[in-house]
């Protein structure tokens, strides 16, 4: 068995399709289950959207009982741009496993995001002049990953895949080709912890376990679909405003909700009533957080995703949807929790990062997951003018 410990759920989702896509058996959940049979357990902790002590407390316990499990390899999917409480998990998780080395490889060229003498660049824009500097939970204000990292107590190096490699500590990989990936992959041992982002692992999988990709599994998606755009910044947002002006169904979280839903019932259950209206007369309907709101979404994270959640629910409880598609791992995470869904068995990779999974104990509902920052595959958002 192989292994996964992702800090959000698009994450572990990537890497569970990518496992699709190489043929294993794979098994998506939210905790450590020890009677899987799956040539693949992917672990989903959330650990990203939590404070950083709630982050090593949760990494540490799962690791503990990967750990019992013996299996042939434990990888840590951070995210590729390296938000979240990266080093303090690393940390952890190399206590745990009786570690003395980690290998950081975040990058992925195949997505134009490469770690090149110590700054990160997308697109070939230093990483804080783009998009991400906004992230509401984790702006990126620097392109040098040292300064942004670096903390006392963590011996760390950011080096390139063919520098001389220290023989304890954390390894920060610079990557700018994806024949780096696999130098980065053909340099792991038993004592080294491989961390990082698609890109290294699937390089571990071809270069330590000769796996070959299989031919991508097709199936057609269910006819009624619940988009959940969890995302008020960014491209995103622009594409939901064009569905909704191209007369697409498009039913946004009122301003009242957006401070809170506990105190607002009736206003969340007269939003999701719209909503269930909204699939009386179309197939296909989007929620989403109004970037035009009124109201200062700065810091009300966690309570937008929380609102957004029980919507969810409700609607579900009300409209039987084929296919939940859901923007942001933050998000899905927090809509799975609502809903009680804590084990996926992935079945579509739909595109890079976009994984399709049937709902173990649901052979009605499939979840589609898709990391915010990732662009929508243009058959799964068909949105247009009528």
């Amino acid at each position: 068995m192989l292994a996964v410990v992702a800090d959000d759920l698009t994450g572990a989702a990537e890497l569970a399709g990518i496992g699709v896509t190489y043929g294993l058996t794979v098994e998506l959940a939210m905790f450590v289950n020890l009677r899987s049979k799956a040539d693949l357990l992917v672990i989903s902790t959330d650990a990203r959207s939590v404070s950083e002590k709630e982050a090593v407390r949760e990494m540490t316990g799962v690791s503990a009982a990967l750990r019992m499990m013996n299996p042939e390899l434990i990888f840590k999917k951070v995210d590729s741009v390296l938000r979240g409480h990266v080093i303090a998990e690393t940390k952890a998780q190399l206590t745990v496993l009786g570690l003395e080395r980690a290998f950081i490889v975040p990058a992925n060229p195949a997505l134009g995001r490469i770690l090149i003498d110590g700054h990160y660049y997308v697109q070939g824009q230093p990483i804080h002049q783009t998009h991400f500097s906004k992230d509401p939970e984790f702006p990126i204000t620097e392109s040098n990953v040292m300064k942004r990292l670096a903390v006392n107590e963590a011996p760390m190096a950011v080096q390139s895949a063919t520098a001389t490699l220290p023989e304890r500590g954390i390894v920060i990989g610079e990557v700018g080709t994806q024949g780096d990936l696999m130098t980065w992959a053909n340099r792991l041992d038993e004592q080294t912890l491989p961390a990082g982002g698609a890109g290294f692992f699937t390089a571990i999988l071809e270069a330590r376990y000769a796996l070959k990709k299989t031919a991508r599994l097709s199936g057609a998606l269910g006819v009624c679909r619940l988009y959940v755009c969890g995302s008020a910044f960014g491209h995103r947002v622009e594409l939901v405003k064009n569905a909704a002006m191209a007369g697409n169904f498009v039913c946004y979280m009122p301003d009242a909700l957006m401070a809170s839903a506990d105190e607002h019932p009736v206003e969340l259950a007269d939003w999701v009533s719209s909503i269930v209206t909204c699939f009386q007369r179309h197939e296909q309907v989007i929620m989403a957080i109004n970037a035009d709101s009124n109201v200062d979404t700065q810091g009300l994270a966690i309570q937008l995703r929380t609102t957004l959640a029980k919507a969810v629910k409700r609607v579900l409880g009300q409209i039987p949807v084929d296919e939940l598609i859901i923007e942001g791992g933050s998000t899905a995470s927090a809509v799975l929790r609502e809903m009680g869904v804590n084990r996926l068995s992935p079945t579509q990779e739909l595109a890079a990062g976009v994984v399709r999974s049937a709902v173990v104990g649901n052979s009605h509902l499939h979840i589609t997951v898709k990391p915010g920052s990732y662009r929508w595959p243009t058959d799964l958002w068909a949105f247009h003018g009528h």
